[in-house]
């Protein structure tokens, strides 16, 4: 990764690659054994039930990108899968991340690998290079808690919006560029770089795998959180570590996912009881 171009635009694309053969198609095979387990997709965590995921999270390539922006002690806080699909209209407005995820510090980038190619036509995320330099510039449009608006679905917005609620008024359309990838590629971008993205008008879904990694020394703000220990010394009070998976979809991998997604990184998918 070039680490200077990182710091300038705060992202890079590509910031590298993986073997990604068949991924495209294992992914759907993911989904398919998950309906099976859960009766639903997998969408949050899925690293916890596929020791492929598992293998993907902890990546050579990925984690040598990622220790050049956060350092040798890296975390992961979570993964989710990244798809629009054909037909939906689903697009993503202009946003940060940052003032959503309540994290202690900006230390905190998200890897974004594409399962299938990623092109202007079917729908790439669009980022403003060099806007996370102005830190958190985000209008957030909720009252109260914002971690509990994002995980508890609160909606400002309506029809085929993929977001809860906007948060930016400006449009940074004009400076944006779009974030072309190859299958196996990789983009690395910082949790302040303003970024959104169209619908898919194309005749594929659109696949991406996102990994978001934080320094070690980063926290959930308010309560402990559930993470997976990437590299370097990553023992912390404030987090609980999540197991690698013995099998996709086993038990133990199961009720290993089912917990991790109680805490604030599993986005209140099943919102712990308090």
């Amino acid at each position: 990764m070039n680490l200077e171009t990182f710091d300038r635009d705060g992202i890079v694309f590509p910031a590298g690659s993986i073997d990604a053969t068949g991924f495209a198609g294992r992914y759907r095979a993911f989904q398919a054994a998950s309906n099976r387990s859960r009766g639903k997709d997998t969408n949050i965590k899925p690293h916890l039930v596929s020791p492929w995921l598992w293998e993907v999270v902890h990546a050579p390539a990925i984690v040598d990108a990622v220790e050049q922006a956060l350092g040798p002690d890296i975390i992961l806080w979570e993964s989710d899968w990244s798809v629009k699909r054909v037909g939906t209209g689903d697009w993503v407005p202009w946003h940060q991340d940052s003032p959503y995820w309540n994290l202690s510090s900006d230390e905190v980038v998200s890897v974004w690998l594409a399962v299938s190619d990623v092109t202007i036509d079917n729908g790439a995320m669009q980022v403003v290079p060099g806007s996370h330099a102005s830190g958190r510039i985000g209008r957030v449009d909720v009252a109260g808690d914002l971690h509990d608006a994002f995980t508890e679905g609160q909606r400002t917005t309506d029809g085929d919006c993929m977001f809860p609620f906007h948060h930016l008024t400006e449009d940074h359309g004009s400076g944006a560029v779009s974030v072309e990838l190859m299958s196996g590629e990789f983009s690395i971008h910082s949790v302040n770089l303003v970024h959104g993205g169209g619908p898919n008008p194309a005749d594929q879904d659109r696949i991406g795998f996102a990994m978001r990694y934080i320094s070690a020394d980063t926290r959930y703000l308010g309560e402990v959180d559930s993470v997976t220990a990437i590299q370097g010394d990553c023992m912390r009070e404030h987090f609980v570590y999540e197991p690698e998976p013995s099998g996709e979809f086993s038990p133990d991998a199961l009720a290993a996912l089912e917990y991790a997604l109680t805490f604030p990184s599993g986005f209140g998918e099943a919102k712990r009881k308090r």
